[in-house]
């Protein structure tokens, strides 16, 4: 999975002008390049692109659109701009624009930009979740009545409602209307609940094989894999501060963040595919099988699959949450790699975790008793790692690291064998960009604001709170 936020960048749909035949070949070529992993190639035909000039607005979106899936995030911003002076009346290019921006934290900008595209389209529910998401909304400057008059329009789809009503409950909580944003919340995770297809108990049974599978003796009779000192890897659950950390190190000049990478997974499922005859029917028996992969080539390969974006610092990150799962093979295959639990108190977690309308993944956070069920099988597997791991998993506590940021930065900068230089604790000037769902929050100072954010919310969290009690988690 790519980006946890909602603010996605939506494929071009500019038809200006018809492409000249061989630049659209090359920006196919260069979409099947990114998506067989070529990125090395890939690279390459977009420095051949850029340097030819073009005046087609299609091309130059589609161009645009490359280099944000790249990170090329100041040369996107240019194509992008370029394409809105051939075809400023198209809505889709200015959210593009905007979401560019958000990354690199021009946050003004992006707010111009979302309004456009609001002006040229009103019912762009995706460009008014962004808007709410910029900034911290007061009763001076927020767009409730706005988004009232939106959600009031006949046929509007599911996924429309969703994002309007969770654009809702956020501008309600900013200005601390506490009952009426839950109410908001409800109503847009159950819209997007209610368009998937999706069974818990299956996640649930996939945590517990992995805790069967993955135990002390196949750890220590398993064969160590490869060698490199390279990963930082921090993990855990969504929306509970792992990209703070991951900010936090990257400002180290030793470090550089690759971002939320599915290479472990794409790369697992690699070997699997080259061993075995015929693919797994279900995800228990991927467990079983990816326990009995060759762990030096797995790292080896792994490690391979994240340049040319790595191996020009000392380190760099991965920060894709959903590597808890893989903990035990990532432990195996990359023996001296840094791996890092970043955990929050249970009910900050997942109220943090139900008000976050995600692109993709985590299905399980739309409906509070299924949010409970699986946070506490994933509780259950974390602490199966801390005990078959022990000192090679590093937990750290997302209200120990604000409370005493400078404390714990220490003791994490000594974890990662760096030492300490004053730019981790000043992280949030940190010009590099990011796309993670928390790309507003970490332009700002440590803040303690959302610690117990969910006291708010007492009533409509009681029952996931005795659920999580019944199963032995203090809350």
């Amino acid at each position: 999975m790519l980006d946890v936020s909602m603010s996605s960048t939506a494929s071009p749909e500019v038809s200006t002008e018809q492409q000249g035949p061989h630049r659209a070949n090359e920006l196919q070529r260069a979409r099947i390049l990114y998506q067989a992993n070529q990125f090395n190639a890939l690279d390459d035909l977009l420095d051949k692109l850029v340097a030819i000039p073009c005046s087609s607005a299609t091309e130059l979106a589609e161009l645009a659109f490359l280099e944000n899936l790249r990170g090329r995030l100041q040369s996107a911003e240019k194509h992008y701009r370029q394409a809105l002076t051939l075809a400023p009346q198209q809505g889709g290019l200015h959210f593009n624009l905007a979401t560019v921006l958000r990354y690199q934290g021009k946050l003004n900008d992006a707010e111009q930009q979302l309004e456009l595209a609001i002006s040229l389209n009103p019912l762009d529910a995706e460009a008014h979740l962004l808007l709410s998401q910029l900034r911290t909304q007061n009763p001076g400057h927020q767009h409730i009545p706005r988004l009232q008059q939106v959600l009031a329009q006949p046929n509007l789809t599911s996924l429309a409602k969703a994002q309007l009503h969770y654009a809702l409950a956020k501008e309600q909580e900013d200005l601390g209307l506490h009952a009426q944003s839950f109410a908001s919340l409800r109503v847009g995770a159950a819209h997007k609940r209610g368009n998937m297809r999706y069974q818990v108990q299956g996640d649930i049974d996939t945590l517990q094989q992995l805790q069967a599978t993955f135990d002390a003796d196949w750890l220590t009779n398993t064969a160590d894999g490869y060698a490199s000192h390279e990963p930082i890897f921090i993990l855990g659950l969504p929306r509970t501060g792992s990209t703070l950390v991951e900010r936090i190190l990257s400002a180290h000049s030793e470090v550089h963040s690759a971002g939320e990478l599915n290479n472990f997974a794409l790369t697992m499922m690699a070997q699997c595919r080259s061993v075995y005859q015929k693919p797994p029917t279900n995800k228990q028996e991927l467990v079983g099988m990816t326990a009995a992969l060759d762990m030096h080539m797995l790292g080896r390969a792994y490690l391979q699959s994240t340049r040319p974006d790595t191996g020009k610092h000392a380190h760099f990150i991965d920060k894709l949450p959903l590597n808890s799962l893989n903990l035990g093979l990532i432990a195996k295959a990359l023996p001296n790699a840094r791996l890092i639990y970043v955990r929050r108190h249970p009910m900050d977690s997942c109220y943090a975790i139900y008000k976050q309308l995600f692109t993709q993944g985590y299905p399980f956070s739309y409906d509070l008793g299924e949010l409970a069920n699986y946070y506490i099988a994933h509780h259950q597997l974390m602490q199966h790692w801390q005990t078959v791991l022990g000192q090679r998993l590093y937990c750290l506590d997302y209200e120990a690291l604000v409370h005493e940021p400078q404390t714990q930065i220490q003791a994490l900068l000594s974890y990662c064998r760096l030492s300490w230089q004053d730019s981790c604790l000043a992280f949030h000037q940190q010009p590099e960009p990011s796309k993670t769902a928390s790309a507003t929050q970490i332009r700002q100072p440590l803040y303690r604001s959302s610690v117990g954010n969910w006291l708010h919310y007492q009533n409509e969290l009681a029952e996931l709170r005795q659920t999580l009690l019944k199963a032995g988690i203090a809350c």
